[in-house]
């Protein structure tokens, strides 16, 4: 399965999943679209979108596409590997645009206090989202101490045949 997230001024026609954020902005999620559902869709892992997913926060880090970080960055390794050594949140991904290019991330949490544990937010401005029920499920803690990606998929996801 391929998931997709985007960040938008209103709401599009098709999503599978939406949720406003703050002010007018509304994060969109598509699941299944093998092509981008819209032009500004980035692909997350796909167990991070969930229908039946509770409200909580997001920590969102959504860098423009002329000053994307290459995965193998320092800073970028860096934040991975802080991920597996700090608190857990509710979920994390990556987003992807294409194989080379870190495309930013997504950090879910219940409680907003632990919105300061992500370790993305060094990576570029921020934002933070209350986000309603309805979008954002959990994943599993990344296994470590592997950092590789596979075949351009997002972060932590591991490649596994889903549904």
């Amino acid at each position: 399965m391929t998931a997709w997230l985007a960040l938008l001024d209103a709401s599009p026609p098709d999503p599978d999943l939406t949720a406003a954020g703050a002010g007018a902005v509304v994060l969109a999620g598509w699941r299944s679209a093998r092509q981008a559902p819209h032009p500004e869709a980035r692909r997350v892992d796909p167990r991070l979108l969930d229908p039946g997913g509770a409200g909580g926060w997001a920590s969102l880090v959504w860098p423009a596409r002329d000053v994307m970080p290459l995965f193998d960055d320092p800073a970028v390794v860096q934040a991975r590997r802080a991920v597996q050594r700090g608190t857990a949140p509710r979920a994390v991904s990556t987003f992807v645009i294409d194989s080379t290019h870190f495309a930013g991330s997504i950090w879910v949490v219940t409680h907003p206090s632990a919105l300061d544990d992500d370790p993305f937010r060094r990576l570029g401005t921020r934002l933070v989202l209350k986000v309603g029920a309805g979008l954002l499920g959990c994943t599993a803690r990344p296994a470590g101490p592997a950092l590789e990606r596979y075949s351009g998929a997002p972060w932590p996801w591991d490649g596994s045949p889903q549904g």
